[in-house]
């Protein structure tokens, strides 16, 4: 590993200049003591503290500057899924039509996503700091404001965000809430091409990251790495369509949602929205992306005549907040 050169000391740069856990949160409602620890859990979280992170993070400057980074996906592998996924798919899709065109997904934003999903070394979140932040302002909300229920997450990758919903309860000393955890530890389920083609090429165009698969010893040990893992963390392992129905869940404060596809994305809100109290709040985190989650979210609201408007984290993640029963 070398830190050497004009990309690594533009990444430094750029941590200088971030931007910030914003001063208003938990300011009024924790001691200054847990505000260190959280600006720590956070840091540390999101790889700022790693210096692999870092040199990752370096090469995908350079990689955006055009350089070969032996490392990385390149961006002619890239090149080279996205034609395959056309052959592959060919019979869906229309005459002329490609993979690339059909999910107006570019060869250079597919290396974006393929090498920023990628878990080799990555931090323990893919969220930034919009979504960190966005997390940690609806929790102090709900403390502030009494929302009752539970915090939970379908679809948590390395487990990132489930650590950091269980820090921000120590932050603030609670001990009658839980953190839900809810993930196939397997990836992302195959979709049928028949019936969600968008998300069936996604899907395959993930290959390279196995499909997005995390195994659940990885996320367990995460909590116990940060000493977060106790009777308030809560594992729901298996399909969406499988576990969330019968799952033991009253009332949920915080429902954030990273299911990527249609079908995931669907099966969360038909069995968890409702659970969800007045006043909770619902994240989205994929809402942007070229598979079925914003189709699931849309139709989902329509049939049911939910009217709270929609807000933009940030280019891919919404939220909105839940204000009828």
């Amino acid at each position: 590993m070398s830190f050497e050169g004009s990309s690594f000391r533009r990444l430094l740069q750029k941590l200088k200049s971030r931007k910030r856990r914003p001063k208003s949160c938990s300011e009024s409602m924790i001691k200054p003591i847990g505000q260190t620890y959280l600006d720590l859990l956070i840091r540390a979280l999101s790889g700022e503290l790693s210096d692999n992170v870092l040199y990752r993070n370096a090469q995908l400057l350079q990689a955006e500057e055009g350089e070969e980074v032996p490392t990385l996906i390149s961006l002619q592998t890239c090149r080279e899924l996205l034609g395959k996924a056309t052959q592959e798919f060919g019979s869906y899709l229309g005459k002329g039509e490609t993979a690339e065109s059909y999910l107006n997904l570019s060869p250079k934003e597919l290396f974006g996503y393929l090498n920023w999903m990628n878990p080799i070394g990555s931090p323990h979140t893919m969220c930034g700091a919009d979504n960190i932040y966005q997390v940690e302002a609806c929790v102090e909300d709900i403390f502030r404001e009494n929302i009752p229920g539970d915090l939970m997450e379908t679809g948590v990758w390395k487990g990132g965000m489930t650590v950091l919903m269980r820090g921000l309860l120590k932050a603030y000393n609670c001990h009658d809430r839980l953190v839900w955890v809810a993930d196939s530890f397997s990836g992302l389920p195959q979709p049928d091409p028949k019936k969600n083609l968008k998300d069936a090429i996604f899907w395959y165009l993930m290959t390279p990251l196995e499909h997005l698969a995390i195994p659940f010893e990885y996320v367990e040990a995460l909590f116990q790495r940060y000493d977060l893992l106790d009777d308030q963390v809560r594992f729901l392992p298996g399909w969406f369509k499988d576990t969330l129905p019968a799952a033991p869940i009253e009332k949920l404060a915080l429902l954030r949602m990273d299911g990527d596809l249609y079908e995931s994305t669907r099966d969360t809100l038909e069995h968890m929205y409702p659970k969800v109290s007045k006043g909770g709040y619902i994240i989205v985190d994929d809402y942007g992306i070229p598979a079925g989650c914003r189709d699931a979210v849309d139709e989902y609201r329509r049939a049911r005549g939910i009217a709270e408007p929609i807000q933009k984290i940030n280019d891919v993640s919404v939220f909105w907040r839940k204000m009828g029963v």
